[in-house]
């Protein structure tokens, strides 16, 4: 594995070029890496994945990043379509992961929160771009600026037409050629929020339903009894596979290749004793409008944050279900 984000291409055994980037990208299976954006101005450090499909000439996309914002001026490659085209990967027999730009991209976004969607319109003038169809105007161009946060953020919302997608769609390339890969909503952290299935290599990618050692952040649009229903359905998928036990999950933020039923039940857990007041808050601050809310978990493997009236309106709907 090569040192932080910086790569070497050897000829005959001389160093002829470095690159210094803004990504790594490490192999999880035959077809498949996490790539990882190390050094933002956010923060996010987010997580990418891309699978590779040599079958139909094509690159699936989990979410393309926080674009060009590298904290660190030195690097070179800052877009992530040069880096899967340009940088060699020490994991890939040290050649790019779209050497030569052979292969087509297909890109889905888990949700469009702006570190999975800053880097979209390098892909979006050549590449169809997959979203949830589940909440058409929650993505809806002029929703998009408030809903991706950017707003917020005082930063401009990536500009790109996209295609929503219905729950339970096996992907397929621009000729239609199968992907492996299945989209599934999973709302509850936001309503158009995704997680992709690979049934073969039996792996589970939910973006930011659920990760472990940072906070799970749920916006003002999240919902907290959603997310309960999100998590059931993901573990029922799981379930439904050849070898539940095996299944691996893969998260937007710090989580790779962990065994997917005990996250999600650890998961479920952990926000079920926040609803039962079994976990105390840590802090309570007035942002944007409302009161919002900390909850660690001791030893810090899980951890929410988010409005408290997402909180108590969770708890509202867990004593009407009683």
């Amino acid at each position: 594995m090569l040192s932080l984000a910086e790569f070497v291409v050897w000829v005959v055994g001389v160093s002829v070029l470095v690159f210094r980037s803004a990504f790594e990208a490490y192999r999880l299976t035959n077809t498949t890496f996490l790539i990882i954006e190390v050094d933002d101005i956010y923060s996010e450090h987010p997580y990418i994945y891309a699978k590779l499909v040599p079958e139909a000439d094509t690159i699936l996309l989990l979410d393309t990043g926080c674009g060009s914002a590298s904290s660190d001026r030195t690097v070179e490659i800052t877009s992530l379509r040069a880096f899967l085209e340009r940088v060699p990967v020490a994991e890939n027999g040290g050649r790019p992961i779209n050497d030569g730009a052979r292969m087509r991209y297909v890109v889905a976004l888990s949700h469009c929160h702006y570190d999975h969607i800053l880097g979209v319109e390098q892909f979006a003038c050549d590449s169809p771009v997959l979203q949830s169809a589940h909440s058409p105007a929650f993505v809806a161009r002029d929703a998009l600026p408030a809903n991706s946060l950017c707003t917020a953020l005082g930063i401009r919302t990536p500009q790109f037409a996209s295609i929503l997608v219905p729950h339970n769609t096996m992907l397929t390339s621009v000729s239609g050629v199968p992907l492996g890969m299945t989209l599934l909503h999973t709302p509850g952290h936001t309503p158009d929020e995704v997680a992709l299935w690979d049934a073969h290599d039996l792996m589970l990618y939910v973006g930011d339903t659920v990760y472990e050692w940072e906070p799970i952040i749920f916006p003002a649009q999240g919902n907290i009894s959603v997310w309960f229903a999100t998590i059931d359905q993901l573990e029922a998928v799981v379930m439904s596979s050849r070898l539940p036990e095996a299944v691996r999950i893969n998260c937007g933020h710090r989580t790779v290749t962990r065994p997917a039923l005990e996250v999600l039940r650890a998961a479920r857990q952990f926000v079920s004793d926040i609803l039962t007041g079994n976990v105390e808050v840590r802090w309570r601050r007035w942002r944007r409008g409302e009161w919002h809310v900390d909850y660690r978990q001791e030893g810090g493997q899980f951890s929410v944050r988010c409005p408290e009236r997402l909180v108590e309106e969770a708890r509202h709907q867990r004593r009407l279900s009683i």
